[in-house]
């Protein structure tokens, strides 16, 4: 005899089959969501690694570039210390070799300053006789200075340059000043006058008499009496007291031998 299941039946069994696996069910669903949420913690902290280890990548990077940027400025660096170097031999190797001509320099330089202290000596005495005592102690400084074995060469140079340029000035400058100065074999103190190289002259304070220098003759002679007061206001206009106006007096030409 076959047993069958009326619909009745079939529904009752399948109940009790739900009835019996529920339990199995719950539990592995319950295990898949704790393990999916395992995972995406799991996904999470992966994901904060690859992160990290993006923005380490990202500083490594910018370090690399910058070790390279430094590189470079400290090649150009180099090259440019190194051509610094190059120049600083060659004048190095330039001055060595001044150093070992100096003796010969000096055995050369040192005629040449004589030559200029002589010429300079020839040149005063050939020029007017104004502040003569001052112009002779320059020169004997320049020979002084010669013979000291102290003062460099240099230094001699420039002292020998120094007294060309003040006889320079000379030429284009007026001066009046006071000197005692024999007049009719008195000593009379007058008041000079020197207009550049072109004349020197004196007249006395009561302008009743004056001399001028005759280059010609290398003396004194009597200065024209039409010409006292040309002098007297030219020394009004070298000290100040008179404004420059157009002077006149006695010309001679300087000529050096």
């Amino acid at each position: 005899m076959r047993n069958l299941l009326t619909p009745a039946r079939g529904m009752i069994a399948a109940a009790m089959v739900a009835t019996l696996a529920a339990p199995a069910y719950a539990q592995s669903l319950g295990d898949a969501l704790d393990t999916g949420e395992q995972a995406t913690r799991r996904a999470e902290q992966v994901q904060q690694q690859i992160n990290q280890l993006d923005d380490e990548r990202s500083d490594m990077v910018r370090e690399y570039r910058t070790l390279l940027q430094r590189r470079d400025a400290a090649e150009l660096f180099a090259r440019q210390q190194e051509q610094v170097v190059a120049s600083q031999r060659r004048e190095i190797e330039s001055l060595t070799d001044q150093l070992g001509r100096i003796d010969e320099i000096t055995a050369e330089t040192v005629p040449m300053l004589m030559d200029m202290i002589a010429d300079l000596k020839a040149f005063v005495s050939a020029d007017l006789p104004f502040k003569s005592d001052f112009r002779q102690q320059r020169l004997d400084g320049l020979d002084a200075a010669m013979a000291d074995p102290a003062v460099s060469t240099a230094e001699r140079y420039r002292l020998i340059i120094e007294a060309y340029q003040a006889e320079m000035e000379y030429g284009s400058t007026i001066d009046t000043w006071e000197e005692v100065h024999p007049v009719n074999g008195e000593d009379t103190t007058v008041e000079m006058f020197q207009y550049g190289r072109v004349a020197l002259v004196y007249i006395t304070p009561d302008d009743r008499y004056g001399e001028r220098y005759d280059r010609n003759t290398g003396a004194w002679v009597p200065l024209e009496r039409n010409l006292i007061p040309a002098v007297r206001d030219a020394i009004r206009v070298a000290s100040g007291r008179k404004q420059q106006e157009v002077l006149f007096g006695p010309v001679t030409p300087l000529e050096v031998q």
